[in-house]
């Protein structure tokens, strides 16, 4: 009875640290994407900007 409960505590301990890895990856993936979003978004405001068209949003 001891190892059954010492199983179903270890195996406890394993599902939250690849759930906290899994919430770390994704963290990471989001800010990627947000990242590249807000560079993507400034190299063609920065572009639209150099070939002179207006692009004001009134």
């Amino acid at each position: 009875m001891f190892f059954a409960i010492k199983w179903h505590y270890e195996r406890g301990r394993k599902d939250k640290q690849k759930q906290s890895a899994v919430l770390r990856a994704g963290g990471k993936l989001a800010a990627i994407f947000v990242l590249s979003l807000l560079g993507l978004s400034l190299l063609t405001f920065g572009l639209s900007k150099m070939l002179g068209l207006d692009l004001a949003f009134s």
